[in-house]
């Protein structure tokens, strides 16, 4: 019992060894490309959120390749030729998730009502692309500009998402359809 604990403990270090080799956190970048982590990647989705300057401070890319999503939360500046460089704070990855399942970023707000919280990330249950809002929220996580971290959302209740997808003809945002959310 004894030397399969220490199996178990071997084997985890070099696991957790591995995977901070494979780190990309704190990578300095214009293009994603320049990543070689991120070669094999192609671009889905990106936004930008503020805090009280005009210029915007983070940016959620999202990415994804034939085994999985990945969302990268990076710190924005510019260099001394006004070029925007990224510097990723933290990422959120995802294996491949059920065809009923949707990755959204940038589209989802607590208390969206009173224009809350832009920097969600949620993953949804995918719906017809002519209702306005997701019904389903399955999970959601915060890029929190104070840790600069990912974090989950543990009460999602107060999450709402647009839907990104839409394509239906109403074009003024109905917030009542919000309370016909099941």
């Amino acid at each position: 019992m004894k030397k399969l604990l220490i199996l178990l403990t071997i084997i985890s270090l070099i696991s957790c060894k591995e995977k901070h080799n494979e780190s990309i956190i704190g990578i300095q970048f214009k293009d994603f490309r320049e990543i070689n982590q991120l070669a094999n990647f192609k671009k889905i989705s990106d936004t930008s959120f503020y805090l009280s300057d005009s210029e915007p401070k983070y940016s959620l890319l999202r990415l994804n390749n034939k085994e999985k999503d990945l969302v990268i939360y990076s710190n924005i500046w510019h260099d001394s030729d006004g070029q925007r460089i990224y510097k990723v704070l933290d990422t959120l990855s995802f294996s491949k998730f059920d065809k009923n399942e949707k990755v959204t970023i940038g589209y989802c707000e607590i208390d969206i009502k009173n224009k809350g919280n832009e920097n969600i990330i949620a993953l949804v249950e995918n719906i017809d692309s002519t209702e306005m809002f997701v019904k389903r929220i399955k999970q959601a996580w915060v890029a929190n500009p104070l840790s600069e971290k990912i974090e989950p959302i543990k009460d999602i209740d107060k999450v709402d998402c647009f839907n990104e997808w839409y394509v239906g003809e109403e074009t003024k945002i109905d917030y009542n359809l919000l309370d016909e959310k099941q």
